[in-house]
Order: structure tokens, then C-alpha cells, then sequence
């Protein structure tokens, strides 16, 4: 989902401003902008931070993009959050390699691109104020803006010069066109793994110790102490106030006097009433969280001391979620259960151990074949150099392992070949590219030095 996301193009995205009446920037930017901690940015990435205002704005793309596919999102931020750190770790990779190489864009490459953002246009004519509208309406300044737009830049003239090394073949062509065109008929025999059958237990077992994934609603657990005036008199329950907020400020508030009355200990959510509190006292309670974890107050009765043990988390409850739970452990079981059984080489020992399922194909491509069992691409020579009569090797897909025995094969004629050819060429590059791009990206992640600013990721 992200992946098609992230794919579109420059303008395009931008042209979502001019659908929307923005709110200058959201409540993430809000929260991102408070958090504080080794790295001051998003991220750093070979001692090179990556600036909030970048994470804001490729937050607030992302979402909005998603909704105009009609996804609801409500569910998604934490995802949306990870992935856009991932891209803007990928992205800086990127742009520091075309540093490296000399190719990074320049201010008037970067102001030409802005000059032809139709959005920044009126009446066909790029209008500065216009401009600088859309830009503040997502908390940017030009600079800022700029910067953003010539990373975006560089980066795509580095994946200009890698798609400039990628070659395809005459063969690679003609064995494509092969597997796009040519129909095969024969048995498929495709062995499934056992899977343990979930129990209840199993279930239960993963939703305790998993809660924290399933929770509906974050708050706070809350001790609320009370030194009653009436009873004591109000120098000595002024006293024993003070003394009780410095231990507790100072986080040593283990032992409580016995003249001190706990009112109130539990969890609080989306600042809800709690029943006995004066109305001063849960406005306190309500303003408490980890930047302030004690308040003191006074009221005609008393004095409060209220305290913020934590976050807690509401969970959803079991029965909502056991369905899904078990979903989750039966793909995990059946993922494991085959990377085993891909290791076994034994077709005898495979069939005996697992289930099996027959099917007869008839006149199906080999592409087709690819679709319908889920064949990885590093497998489809095991099918494609099959001669009739053959049996192939182990195949792994994505539900098994899969036998294929090839009993008919029907070769496409000469001007169907020639016909594909004129159009595969530009689907087996981009194909190619895909694959060399995400191997360069991969070998620059792993020899880059990487910090994620994790504060940003627990503020979800």
C-alpha cells in the first residue's frame, strides 16, 4: 500500500493542496514539535539530521494521499509514522550519495521546478503569494520548502544515472516473452503445511502479553491524596501537604502518614469525572502527564496532592479480538511451518508429512501459474525449462511447495512474440531496476550509521 504511495509523482501530490483548505500543520507536527532528546531531529543519518519540518510535511502528504484512495487512516498513524521515517531515512541515503557524486540539484533547477508546480499558478503564471500561501498553510517557510524540493530533486538524479546502467538482453527478452505467452497444461500438486491447531488457551496466552497492541485508548494511572483541614487544622495539614508534594516531586513517596487520605488511585481516560473530587482538584488531574507528574492544591477542606504514576491502556476486550488473534498465530505457524519444509529436499518425506492438494492445469500461461500458486521469481526456471513428461523440482510458493508435471505445452506463434516485444521491454527495465535500486539502498542502509529519534516513535 505504502510502496504505490510513495511512487507517485512530485506534482501530482502536490496538486492535493489546491483539492483541501488546510490546516496549518496537524496535531502530529504539534506533538513532534515538543519531544526532545539526544537527536533533535526525526532522525540522523551518518551524523546528518533529518529537520522535523521534513517528517511534518511528508506525514501530512501521506495521510492525505490515503484518504483521497478513500483508506480511513484512523488506525493507521503509527504505520503512516514508521513509514515516512523509513522513506526519509531512505531519501537522505540517497541525497548524501548524490552529494558524493556531484549531481545534487541546483537553486535554479530547485526554483524551476517551482515555477512549474501548477498548483503555485494562476492563470497559467507561477504567483508568489500563491506560493507562500500554500507553503505556510503546512508550516514551511520558502527555505524549507526549497530544501525539501532539492533533496526530492537529487535523489531522482541519482535514480536516473542507476536506471541508466541497467541492460537487458535479447534472451532476457525472448524468455519473458516466453513466460508471458507460452500455455502449459499438466498435474499440480501442491503440498500445504500442518498447522497446530490454535487453541483457546494459545490465544488468551498472546492477548496477555500482547495487550498493549490491542488497546483502545491511552491514559493515566492517578493517586490522589487529600490532607483534610477539618480534621487536623490547617498548620498542621499545611505542613504535612508540603512535605508530602517534596517527597513526591522527588519521586520517594513511599511511605504515606497515616493522617493522609488516599482518595482516589486507578486509571484515567480522555479526562473523565471522578466521582468525590472537588472540581479544582480534576482539573489538576486532567493537566498531569510525564512533563508534570505532581500537582498541589488547596480547597476549603483540604489539600490534594495528585500524582501521575504512568500511561496505562484501556484494551480492547478478549472476545473482540480473538478472532483476529488467532488469524494472526495460525499465519505465523504456517509461515514457519514452511520455511521449514522448504529446507526439506525429501519429496517422499514432504508428502508423507503434510497435506496435499491436486489440481489439473489446463492452458494456463506460466505467468498465470505464478499468479495462481504465489511462485517466487527466483522458482519460475523450474517451470519454464520443463520438457513434456518432466516433473519438476520443489517449487516454494507462498501456501506450499509445489510439484508440477508438465503433460502439454503450446508454444505462441511468431507474430504474437514480436508483438509483446515491441511493449515488455520498458516492464522488464523498470522490473530490473526495482531490484538493483532496493539492493543499493539496502547496502547503503547497512553501512550508514542510523539514529531514530525514538521519542517520536512512543508519541504515537
Amino acid at each position: 500500500m505504502f510502496d504505490k504511495i510513495s511512487q507517485s509523482k512530485w506534482k501530482n501530490i502536490v496538486l492535493f493542496i489546491t483539492v483541501f483548505a488546510f490546516v496549518a500543520t496537524s496535531i502530529v507536527a504539534i506533538i513532534v514539535y515538543k519531544l526532545s532528546g539526544e537527536i533533535n531531529g526525526v532522525a540522523e543519518v551518518n551524523g546528518k539530521e533529518i529537520p522535523f519540518y521534513e517528517f511534518n510535511y511528508a506525514y501530512e502528504m501521506t495521510a492525505r494521499n490515503m484518504q483521497m484512495q478513500n483508506f480511513d487512516i484512523s488506525n493507521l498513524k503509527d504505520q503512516i509514522k514508521k513509514e515516512v521515517i523509513n522513506d526519509l531515512i531512505e531519501k537522505e541515503l540517497l541525497y548524501q550519495e548524490a552529494e558524493k557524486e556531484g549531481i545534487t540539484a541546483t537553486s535554479e533547477q530547485v526554483k524551476n521546478e517551482i515555477l512549474k508546480i501548477s498548483a503555485f499558478q494562476v492563470n497559467g503564471k507561477f504567483d508568489k503569494q500563491t506560493y507562500l500561501q500554500i507553503i505556510n498553510s503546512f508550516g514551511l517557510t520558502p527555505d524549507a520548502f526549497e530544501n525539501i524540493l532539492r533533496k526530492e530533486l537529487s535523489v531522482n538524479n541519482l535514480k536516473t544515472i542507476l536506471l541508466s546502467t541497467i541492460y537487458v538482453s535479447d534472451e532476457e527478452i525472448e524468455t519473458f516473452t516466453k513466460k508471458q505467452l507460452t500455455k502449459v497444461s499438466g498435474e499440480a500438486t501442491l503440498i500445504k503445511p500442518n498447522i497446530p491447531a490454535i487453541t483457546e488457551e494459545m490465544i488468551k496466552k498472546f492477548y496477555e502479553e500482547h495487550k498493549k497492541d490491542y488497546s483502545a485508548q491511552t491514559g493515566k494511572n492517578i493517586t490522589v491524596y487529600k490532607i483534610d483541614i477539618q480534621k487536623l487544622g490547617d498548620d498542621k495539614a499545611q505542613q504535612l501537604a508540603k512535605q508530602l508534594f517534596t517527597q513526591a516531586k522527588s519521586g520517594n513517596l513511599q511511605s504515606v502518614p497515616a493522617e493522609v487520605e488516599k482518595v482516589f488511585e486507578g486509571d484515567v481516560f480522555s479526562n473523565q469525572e471522578i466521582q468525590n473530587l472537588p472540581k479544582e482538584i480534576q482539573e489538576d488531574v486532567n493537566s498531569l502527564n510525564k512533563d508534570k507528574k505532581v500537582s498541589f492544591s488547596k480547597t476549603q477542606n483540604g489539600y490534594y496532592i495528585s500524582v501521575f504514576n504512568g500511561e496505562s491502556l484501556k484494551s480492547i476486550p478478549y472476545e473482540q479480538v480473538k478472532n483476529e488473534i488467532k488469524q494472526k498465530l495460525e499465519r505465523e505457524l504456517s509461515q514457519k511451518a514452511l520455511q521449514d519444509m522448504q529446507k526439506t529436499t525429501d519429496i517422499t518425506q514432504l508428502l508423507k508429512q503434510n497435506k496435499t492438494e491436486k489440481q489439473t492445469i489446463s492452458d494456463n500461461t506460466i505467468q498465470e501459474l505464478v499468479v495462481k500458486f504465489g511462485i517466487k521469481r527466483d522458482d519460475l526456471n523450474k517451470l519454464a525449462n520443463l520438457k513434456v513428461g518432466e516433473i519438476s523440482k520443489p517449487i516454494s510458493t507462498e501456501n506450499g511447495i509445489l510439484i508440477f508435471k508438465l503433460t502439454e505445452i503450446k508454444e505462441p506463434d511468431k507474430s504474437q512474440v514480436d508483438e509483446t516485444k515491441k511493449t515488455i521491454l520498458p516492464f522488464i527495465k523498470s522490473q530490473k531496476f526495482n531490484d538493483v535500486y532496493q539492493m543499493y539502498v539496502d547496502s547503503l542502509k547497512k553501512k550508514a550509521k542510523i539514529r531514530i529519534n525514538k521519542r517520536l516513535l512512543e508519541n504515537g
